[in-house]
């Protein structure tokens, strides 16, 4: 019967083995992962770049998933958006760096986020639509006001965006429910009536 062994200790590429049986110590030699080079596309913006990331063949990808990816022109914290498998024509939500033709991803750590504003008071119920640019990581909440370069505009609602994994709510409209920047597809709002904020 084979017993399993102690590990002793652990190193990048070895692991060193003592038997419980006979307490004979041992080194074995941990296979590195074969790593092959992925196809990635990143869009920011309106702008998008190709490029190729190495990867561990056995990877596991997956729409959500978020990772850095290091060009000579910058370098990009992404989330995966869509999954090309090599044996199937259509997109996956799931596949290994093995399967993969090219992972298409979108900029997260720097985003846009477009808000529709509509105007108080008005006949014709006018709104106005703006472009912010802000971290991923920034916080909106439903029912405060927030200020973007000078302009003040009180959230009503949130729109996310559909390539987010394990979120069945398209759209966020309760006081208190909040999304990050890079979430968001749009956010609608109005004019505040006050100066500060009700939170």
């Amino acid at each position: 019967m084979e017993l399993d062994h102690t590990i002793l200790h652990t190193t990048k590429d070895t692991l060193t083995l003592q038997c419980p049986n006979c307490n004979y110590v041992h080194k074995n030699h941990i296979p590195s992962p074969k790593l092959i080079n992925c196809n990635v596309i990143v869009s920011q913006h309106e702008d998008s770049l190709s490029t190729t990331i190495p990867l561990s063949q056995d990877t596991i990808l997956q729409l959500g998933d978020e990772f850095i990816v290091d060009t000579e022109e910058a370098i990009f914290v992404v989330t995966i958006t869509s999954l090309e498998s090599l044996s199937s024509a259509k997109r996956v939500a799931k596949t290994t760096a093995q399967n993969v033709k090219t992972i298409w991803t979108r900029a997260i750590d720097n985003v846009y986020v477009n808000v529709t504003i509509h105007s108080l008071g008005s006949e014709r119920h006018q709104s106005r639509s703006m472009k912010f640019g802000v971290p991923g990581d920034y916080l909106f909440e439903i029912g405060k006001i927030t200020t973007l370069d000078n302009s003040s505009f009180l959230i009503e609602g949130i729109h996310l965006r559909q390539d987010l994994q394990n979120n069945p709510v398209p759209k966020l409209k309760n006081r208190g429910e909040a999304a990050l920047a890079k979430d968001i597809k749009r956010i609608y709002a109005s004019e505040p009536k006050y100066s500060i904020s009700y939170r």
